[in-house]
């Protein structure tokens, strides 16, 4: 039976393809309708893209060229992006406006800057060289502070970090045309567990995660830029041998009312969070009642933990989810930042940089924009 929180196909792309009319277009013709230019938006979402320092490669900064003619503004980057933070864990002040200045000559904005939790996995841990670790994630809070960067992505402590080859359970299946898609599969995964570097504990992730917060936070707190957090990924307790603590929505509440600021948010992944097996509009409103929302990542999957015991990552129009209510509860709950593509699928064609799929994602996002009813 089709569980009725999922439309029909059909209405989903219907949903999109009406759309193309209701934002101003004439479907025959092309042409504007009379007063589209001037017709006010009907949500204060947007549309970003996440970046990685691949996109800085092309002659004349082409690629980035690319994500402004298809209609992102925004881009959700991470940190070794920036001259210096591969290297160091950190970065100057200069380095930022630099890379903050070079997106902002092709009309991008940084919106959400992503830290990588190898850069501080002793303070997850509580090991020696911890105390360094988080002086250099609060310095970061303070240049992103005062460049007014909208979302500090400071991240859990990843299984992958504690193991050898770490990359079990995970394949590449082929969908429609012969597109291909990541798929996890949780008996892989368990049946070929790798080897592990050193003994972790629920009680110590927790501790260091804390610890973190408990020192960062301050950093930005009452500034414009609020410090989110995805949580694990595949969304498991227990995987690759290892503990995760941040794969419920309870578990988000905990380290919200551990260290409480309005500065304290969520990076609603809802790929990750369907996945878990929770309800995805629920933890919409859940957090966004509470103005804990500060970043959404806008994709799609099949399949559960619980029930399928795996999921597969495949295209907005293709998973269980309703993409269509998703927004729709987003602007429900007066949700006004960004929404970006995530994980790309790999089509035929493509080069290095995924770009065929994320026209085709942006084109839908700006579809189900255009398409919300009027408030």
């Amino acid at each position: 039976m089709r569980n009725p929180q999922f439309p029909r196909r059909r209405d989903v792309i219907g949903s999109a393809l009406a759309a193309v009319t209701v934002g101003g277009l004439s479907t025959r013709s092309g042409v504007a309708a009379p007063g589209a230019a001037s017709r006010k938006p009907k949500t204060k979402i947007r549309i970003g893209a996440r970046i990685n320092a691949r996109w800085l490669e092309s002659e004349n900064d082409d690629d980035l060229k690319f994500l402004k003619q298809i209609g992102v503004s925004y881009a959700d980057i991470t940190l070794d992006m920036i001259d210096g933070y591969a290297q160091t864990g950190s970065f100057t002040k200069a380095a930022l406006h630099k890379l903050i200045d070079r997106l902002a000559a092709v009309g991008l904005r940084i919106e959400r800057a992503n830290s990588l939790g190898s850069h501080y996995l002793d303070a997850h841990l509580g090991r020696p060289g911890a105390q360094k670790e988080i002086d250099n994630l609060k310095r970061i809070g303070e240049l992103l502070a005062e460049a007014e960067i909208p979302v500090y992505g400071i991240q859990a402590c990843q299984a992958s970090l504690h193991v050898k080859m770490g990359g079990r359970g995970w394949s590449r299946k082929t969908g429609r045309g012969g597109y291909r898609y990541a798929a996890f599969d949780l008996e892989a995964a368990e049946a070929d567990p790798p080897e592990t570097r050193y003994a972790v504990t629920a009680d110590q992730l927790w501790d260091g995660l804390l610890d973190i917060y408990r020192q960062v936070i301050p950093v930005v707190d009452g500034s414009k830029t609020r410090v989110a957090m995805h949580g694990n990924d595949p969304p498991l307790y227990h995987y690759l041998g290892n503990p995760q603590i941040l794969c419920r929505f309870a578990d988000f509440d905990r380290l919200f009312a551990e260290v409480p600021s309005s500065n304290n948010g969520i990076t609603f992944c809802v790929g990750t969070r369907y996945e878990s097996g929770q309800d995805v509009i629920e933890g919409i409103r859940h957090f966004g009642r509470k103005h804990q929302l500060f970043h959404v990542h806008f994709r799609n999957v099949r399949g559960t933990l619980p029930a399928d015991r795996g999921y597969a990552e495949v295209f907005l129009d293709e998973g269980d989810i309703d993409m269509v209510n998703v927004l729709r509860t987003l602007n429900e709950v007066d949700y006004d930042g960004v929404i970006d593509y995530d994980h790309p699928m790999a089509i035929t064609g493509d080069g290095p940089l995924p770009k065929q799929y994320i026209a085709f994602a942006v084109a839908y996002m700006r579809g189900l924009l255009h398409g919300l009813p009027n408030r």
